[in-house]
């Protein structure tokens, strides 16, 4: 009678599941079965924090999805670590004349599976904690936080034995810090290129590996000729590793955040990239991904492209030292191809370029996609590959299609003094043209029934004067139809124009590697699950109505989703 679909990463299981209309159904129980990784069995039903309308339930308070059911169809469990091994049965729950009952007939169990970063062949995909920290923020802090209590924070996070900062990095953080203790103790060499190192815990990591570390550091954000954001970093590592600075300032950002992995200078290995970049709030405060590849061939592109970075010059107008010359643009021009067996082909491509081959290059897989398209974006602009993401769901556009299923979160930093960052979710529910949301990614301002308030993000943006930092979601991800022919496309790109013309990016695309993609496509949909609950409030707020108080005490809740639900349609069809 419930057809159910289960689908997980390292830290998160998403749960999808449908049921044709029950007369006094008043929604699902969801009972957990949890063997964890060093051995702990662990059963139990899901807690829901939502309770019935009408009722005077306490901040804070939960009920077990037997008295509080789910209404709803998609459920993500963030209570599952990388080795769990779990299944989950879901039970509708039926109003009789007794009260609340747990319709066992009917159930369906899903699973066993295990929890993974790993996707087919030697890769996987990490991500942090970051999502959480509008909630952390608010029981942290209380109400009446001020910003002597940020700094406080900010000094507990930069602490290598906080409780706090290992459960924001999460597995993100847990397996860069693994790599490189591996790296040290297996005596390998270790190239990398990154634009922001602020980190001490990472700057000692890199100390204790010595001259088998090379790094290419670039001057951070710090665009004013002189000025150099990672000075700190710098001074530390200089005479201790073998570094080398990559000064671009106004010629553009030396934006990469890779490290490539080598038994012996002639031996490169294995690849890590993403969007993290090495400080604290790229750690702990900023939504990240890291995605590890053990490539032999795709290590060499990499231990390549790091050997012109280093080696770039150029001669500039009046004989200045100037960057991007012909040997690095020549190279970045072209796609570095490879791949075999289960991991499936990748292409690397490297920013910047002349002709912005490498966003043709994911504009042509964008508009190839036959089923769904999910991202997470940061700072995309006004003309890059957003636009042609939405494209897809307007129908004037030639390259339309009514049933494509597209969802993601794009984070945008506003110039202009006073102003928030800004939140667009992009999302498309029916047949008709794309919703296009824009809000501010605020938690909640004030109580809403059980719900506590959150921090808001106007108060932790503007009012703590860049203690923590601001970006909330810096991952950089497209996924393209997951299931059936999987694409996940990565690195430190941020998918706009500035960033194909001005800067040092490296751009990952893996293509036929479904586990892979899987893992993507769950933290794609946590975040913007997170944030349409927020972006709900601000629509209410925007049209002066009533949100959503609770549960509802009838069965008149199916109806949004029983008649049809194109996201139901594409979790549950495969």
């Amino acid at each position: 009678m419930i057809e159910a679909k289960l689908y997980c990463n390292g830290d998160d299981c998403f749960l999808a599941w449908s049921m044709p209309w029950v007369s006094e159904c008043w929604g699902f129980a969801i009972a957990r079965d949890l063997t964890t990784a060093s051995g702990q069995h662990l059963t139990g039903f899901l807690q829901n924090q939502i309770g019935f309308e009408g009722d005077q339930n306490a901040p804070h308070s939960h009920r077990s999805s037997v008295q509080w059911p789910f209404q709803r169809y998609t459920w993500t469990d963030h209570g599952v670590g990388q080795g769990d091994r779990v299944s989950y049965t879901i039970s509708p729950v039926t109003k009789t004349a007794a009260g609340l009952s747990v319709d066992t007939v009917a159930a369906v169990t899903i699973g066993p599976v295990t929890v993974t970063s790993e996707g087919n062949g030697k890769i996987a995909g990490y991500f942090n904690r970051g999502i959480l920290l509008s909630q952390f923020m608010a029981s942290r802090l209380g109400a009446k936080w001020t910003k002597s209590d940020l700094v406080k924070l900010k000094t507990t996070l930069e602490q290598d034995d906080s409780d706090l900062r290992r459960f924001l990095m999460g597995q993100l953080g847990e397996r860069l810090l693994s790599l490189l203790d591996q790296a040290k103790k297996g005596k390998w060499h270790v190239y990398g290129a990154l634009y922001e190192l602020e980190d001490d815990t990472l700057i000692a990591r890199l100390q204790m590996l010595g001259h088998k570390a090379h790094l290419v550091l670039s001057n951070g954000s710090d665009t004013k000729k002189g000025s150099d954001g990672n000075a700190k970093a710098a001074a530390a590592l200089g005479g201790v590793i073998d570094l080398y600075r990559r000064m671009l300032w106004s010629e553009g950002l030396g934006h990469n955040k890779f490290l490539v992995f080598a038994k012996s200078p002639s031996q490169p290995f294995l690849v890590w990239t993403g969007s993290t970049n090495w400080a604290m709030t790229g750690l702990c405060t900023q939504l990240n991904n890291g995605i590890e590849i053990e490539d032999a061939g795709l290590a060499t592109v990499y231990l390549k492209q790091w050997k012109l970075l280093r080696d770039d010059r150029r001669i500039g107008r009046g004989g200045s030292d100037m960057h991007f010359g012909d040997a690095l643009m020549t190279s970045n021009d072209q796609p570095k191809i490879g791949g075999r067996g289960s991991l499936g082909k990748w292409t690397a491509w490297f920013a910047r370029t002349s002709a912005a081959q490498e966003m043709e290059a994911v504009t042509r897989l964008i508009n190839g996609a036959q089923k769904a398209i999910l991202f997470l974006m940061f700072e995309p602009g006004s003309n890059g590959l957003l636009q042609v993401i939405q494209a897809r769901l307007s129908p004037a556009s030639e390259t339309y299609q009514p049933h494509l299923y597209v969802h993601g979160v794009v984070n945008t930093i506003k110039p202009t003094p006073g102003e928030d960052v800004h939140v667009e979710l992009v999302a498309r529910g029916t047949n008709n043209p794309f919703d296009l949301h824009v809000v501010q990614p605020e938690g909640i301002s004030g109580s809403l029934g059980q719900w506590a308030a959150e921090v808001t993000r106007r108060d932790f943006l503007l009012g703590q004067g860049g203690v923590i930092g601001h970006a909330i979601i810096h991952s950089k991800m497209i996924v393209i139809d997951p299931f059936t022919n999987p694409t996940v496309i990565t690195g430190s790109h941020n998918f706009s124009v500035s960033a194909s013309t001005k800067n040092d990016e490296n751009l990952l695309i893996v293509q036929g590697n479904r586990a892979l993609a899987e893992r993507y496509a769950v933290n794609i949909m946590a975040t913007y699950q997170h944030y349409r609950w927020r972006a709900y409030l601000q629509e209410c707020a925007a049209l002066h109505k009533t949100p959503w108080q609770g549960l509802k005490k009838a069965d008149t809740w199916q109806k949004k989703y029983v008649a049809h639900d194109p996201e139901l349609q594409f979790w549950l069809q495969h």
